[in-house]
């Protein structure tokens, strides 16, 4: 129906899922015409070059991470090869999700409103604007941070941005709304990798659910009360967990964004812990992720591999992980330990 692909570079997407979509687009309308500039391009063309581009925003997004959080030489080369053999990052790419612009924008606007810069600040949210619903957390505190510091001003260039990039193409293609309210659960659940859906996977309901929301919730907020040096750091990582563990709308590309808890996990490690942090990473970053993918083939029941129930539960693994890390660094109950400071020029005497 879909007419010749040119030399196998593109596919069809499946019939099984425009039967149960029809047509719902959960994405802002600003997402449609990041695309524009591929399709513009002979199909021949746009479509290795949109492949392209997913490779690279992911590649710079899991670098750009790996920079913010502190990792440099063995350790950075360490945490960057565990990434890009990842499920997270191998399906993203591999499903042609710009995940990784997801990963640029929260990096940019987490350090644009903690260091009260405007562009940051304004490309951030510009780029988390793509795909709002999966970074609520992020774009909760974000103006929440500000606002307690003291800075509406921050507030006002988010503010600013997210119009600048929302209404021009709400204008022109308006976001579906009503079929969006019109859909049935089925068409709005296909698929997901929450953690609803791996309660749901588990025989459990909403109880199940809420404990496992408030048992991710927990573990972020320990790894971010012990890590005393590096809190900046967890508190950035949980909020990338919460963003995957706390929303209803999650699908197993979107699993890049625990990439910053792996990283940070790593940047905790004390050289005394790092052989038993970085096997924990290499668990719950490559391990966990790929058998969990794999869940239902392994499990016999190849009529449900599309169905990414089990992969709801990486963000909660990841969360744990950087809690035990935290606490094995041993910073907690360290009482000669302060925040790291930016050195200010040297004083001058006076004549």
């Amino acid at each position: 129906a879909f007419g010749p692909t040119p030399g196998g570079v593109a596919a069809s997407t499946v019939g099984r899922n425009l039967a149960i979509t029809q047509q719902v687009w959960l994405y802002p309308p600003q997402t449609a015409f990041l695309f524009a500039p591929f399709g513009a391009l002979p199909l021949e063309i746009g479509i290795p070059l949109l492949h392209l581009f997913v490779l690279v925003s992911a590649l710079v997004g899991i670098a750009a991470m790996g920079v913010l959080a502190g990792l440099r030489d063995t350790r950075l080369a360490f945490a960057l090869t565990l990434a890009v053999i990842s499920q997270p990052f191998v399906i993203s790419v591999r499903n042609g999700h710009p995940v990784g612009l997801l990963l640029i924008g929260g990096g940019l606007l987490l350090v644009g409103v903690a260091d009260r810069r405007d562009l940051p600040t304004a490309i951030g949210v510009a780029l988390l604007s793509i795909k709002p619903q999966i970074v609520l957390p992020i774009l909760l505190f974000a103006p929440a941070y500000a606002l307690i510091g003291r800075d509406p001003r921050r507030v006002l260039v988010m503010i600013v941005a997210g119009l600048a990039v929302t209404l021009p193409a709400w204008l022109v293609t308006p976001f579906p709304l009503g079929a969006v309210a019109a859909s049935s659960a089925e068409r709005l659940a296909v698929d997901l990798s929450t953690l609803s859906a791996l309660s749901r996977d588990l025989g459990g309901g909403d109880a199940l659910t809420g404990t496992l929301m408030a048992l991710t919730i927990v573990a972020c907020a320990l790894a971010a009360v012990w890590a005393r040096v590096s809190r900046r750091v967890t508190v950035a990582a949980g909020l990338f967990l919460l963003s995957l563990a706390l929303v209803p709308y999650a699908h197993d590309y979107d699993m890049l964004l625990v990439l910053p808890g792996a990283f940070a996990a790593l940047v905790v490690a004390t050289r005394r812990t790092e052989r038993a942090t970085s096997a924990l990473v290499v668990f719950s970053l490559v391990l966990a992720p790929w058998v969990l993918f794999y869940w239902w083939p392994i499990a016999g029941e190849t009529a449900r591999r599309f169905q990414g129930g089990p992969l709801g539960a990486v963000p909660l693994i990841m969360a744990f992980v950087l809690a035990t890390a935290t606490f094995l660094s041993g910073e907690w109950h360290r009482h000669d330990v302060l925040p790291r400071r930016t050195p200010g020029p040297p004083k001058r005497e006076m004549a």
